[in-house]
């Protein structure tokens, strides 16, 4: 039997939604509280951080590079370097009451995502200004 080994050594806040990218070879997650979306290649070590001023509460990777990601305002998606694109969808809640916090991506291509209450007052001292 083979014997677990620590590829990568990675302590966040609140790191969910790990996503693994089969054509890159990587892994993909989000630390809400720190308003990042993390992607590590094992094979290489690589390991890269995309920053947002708001909590990333899921995300999913789209088919041309860059994310579709459900940030405290809304659902935006991104270009390969993470920068902000379109928004397309606002919080349907009072987004200093509440944040996205888990989604994905159905078997039809169709994202989802569902909110939590959480006041911006206690999470956003993580995020860069």
């Amino acid at each position: 039997m083979n014997k677990p080994e620590l590829l990568f050594d990675y302590v966040g806040h609140l790191p969910e939604c790990p996503t693994w990218a089969h054509e890159e070879q990587a892994l993909y997650w989000t630390d809400i509280l720190e308003c990042e979306i993390h992607r590590f290649q094992p094979h290489s070590g690589e390991h890269k951080v995309f920053s947002f001023k708001e909590e990333p509460g899921c995300f999913a990777l789209r088919e041309n590079g860059g994310f579709i990601v459900a940030l405290r305002s809304g659902i935006w998606l991104t270009d390969a370097h993470g920068q902000l694109e379109t928004k397309i969808g606002d919080n349907p809640n009072n987004p200093a009451l509440a944040r996205f916090n888990d989604g994905g991506v159905d078997p039809a291509g169709r994202f989802w995502a569902g909110t939590y209450g959480a006041p911006a007052i206690t999470t956003a001292r993580y995020c860069v200004a």
